[in-house]
C-alpha cells in the first residue's frame, strides 16, 4: 500500500493519509502513519529519521517480529552506517540486519532484500543503483484482538558515505515475519512510503540525480577505467541543439592520475553514437575507456568530461542542456 507525503513545517516531510487512517480503523495490518525526515542533509553527516507506525489487530495471533526496510543509494553503504531502533507500547529495542540468506515470508524463495526489491522496485527513482536494507526487531510481539500497537522506528544513518551529492527518493516499508508483503480479506500486512526528492549537498564527488530524467547516463553507474561502459544520450528529455541532428558523436576529455589530459573529439566511427532502437532518439556508445583514450598501463583515468555533438562538431550539448561538460568519475563503490 503506497502512501504519499506532503511538506509540513520547515525542512520536514510529514505524512498523514486519511485513507491509511481508515484502514487502521477497519482491519488489521501494518500502517506507516507518518515519516519525519529532513528535506536536506550534508554528505558525511548523521541524519535521524522517525517512522511512525500503527499495527491494529482484529484477532489473536503471533508472536511475530517486526520487519523494516530502508531504500537508499548503494553508495551510502547503509548496512555498515545505520543504527535502527524501535519503541512503543509493547516495549522498545534494537532492529538488527536480517542475514542476507534469510527468506521472506510468502516471498516465493526470495530473501527479504530481494523480496522488497521485487515488491517495491526502486521507489520511483530513475537510476537502478538503489538497495533495500532489511532489519528485524530483536523481540517478537503478539497480535491481540482489538489492541492497536503504536510505535516509532528511529533510523540514524550516515548520509552519502561515498561523499557524493544526491537528489534521491528514500523509501521505508514495514511488515512482519508472519505475513510478509501480502493482503487478504482481513487487511494489508505491509505499508510503504517513498519521500519526495531528498537533497544531499557538501560532498566532494559528483551530483547523482535519481529524480530527474537525464540527458546522458553511464552504465554501469559505478565502474573503473578498465571496465567496458555504455554511454547513452536521450534526445527525448528536452529540446536541445541536437534535436534535429541525424547523427550524434561523443567528444570527451580524460583526466589521468599522473596529471595528464587526453581528448578524443572527432566525428568518426570511433565516437559515433548509435540508436539502439530506430527513431528512438536514444543514442548509445559502448567503449573500453583505456583503449578509447589510448592510455598506458601505468595511467589510470580518474574522470572524463564530455559533450555530445552533431556531425559537424559545432552543435553540442552539455550538462543540463548547457555548454558545461557532463562529468563521469570512475569509482568502484
Amino acid at each position: 500500500m503506497r502512501s504519499y507525503l506532503h511538506i509540513k513545517g520547515k525542512g520536514l516531510w510529514k505524512f498523514c493519509a486519511l485513507t491509511a487512517l481508515a484502514i487502521v480503523l477497519a482491519c488489521c495490518g501494518e500502517v506507516i502513519t507518518s515519516v519525519d525526515q529532513p528535506a536536506t542533509a550534508t554528505a558525511g553527516s548523521t541524519m535521524t529519521v522517525t517512522v511512525h507506525l500503527s499495527i491494529p489487530t482484529a484477532a489473536d495471533g503471533g508472536p511475530d517480529y517486526l520487519v523494516f526496510g530502508f531504500l537508499v543509494p548503494k553508495g551510502w553503504k547503509a548496512a555498515q552506517n545505520t543504527v535502527v531502533t524501535y519503541s512503543g507500547a509493547q516495549g522498545s529495542g534494537n532492529m538488527t540486519l536480517i542475514p542476507e540468506g534469510t527468506l521472506g515470508k510468502n516471498g516465493n524463495g526470495l530473501t527479504w532484500t530481494a523480496y522488497m526489491k521485487k515488491t517495491f522496485q526502486i521507489g520511483g527513482n530513475l537510476i537502478d543503483d538503489m538497495e533495500w536494507v532489511a532489519y528485524q526487531s530483536d523481540k517478537a510481539y503478539s497480535h491481540t484482538g482489538g489492541v492497536e500497537f503504536k510505535g516509532d522506528i528511529t533510523i540514524k544513518t550516515k548520509v552519502a558515505a561515498d561523499n557524493n551529492n544526491y537528489l534521491v527518493k528514500l523509501g521505508y516499508t514495514i511488515t512482519d515475519t508472519g505475513h510478509g508483503f501480502t493482503s487478504d480479506q482481513f487487511g494489508t500486512y505491509y505499508s510503504e512510503v517513498v519521500t519526495p526528492c531528498f537533497e544531499v549537498t557538501g560532498g566532494t564527488g559528483d551530483l547523482i540525480d535519481f529524480c530527474n530524467p537525464q540527458l546522458t547516463t553511464v552504465n554501469p553507474p559505478k565502474s573503473l577505467d578498465n571496465d567496458i561502459i555504455t554511454l547513452t544520450f536521450d534526445g527525448t528529455v528536452v529540446s536541445t541543439p541536437l534535436s534535429n541532428a541525424a547523427e550524434t558523436y561523443l567528444c570527451a576529455t580524460a583526466y589521468t592520475s599522473d596529471g595528464k589530459t587526453i581528448s578524443v573529439c572527432e566525428q568518426t566511427d570511433k565516437t559515433k553514437m548509435i540508436q539502439a532502437v530506430p527513431n528512438s532518439k536514444k543514442y548509445q556508445l559502448t567503449f573500453w575507456p583505456k583503449s578509447f583514450f589510448n592510455t598506458t598501463a601505468a595511467q589510470t583515468i580518474t574522470k572524463i568530461e564530455y559533450f555530445i555533438t552533431d556531425k559537424t562538431g559545432t552543435a553540442k550539448v552539455g550538462y543540463g542542456n548547457t555548454l558545461a561538460p557532463f562529468v563521469y568519475t570512475f569509482k568502484c563503490s
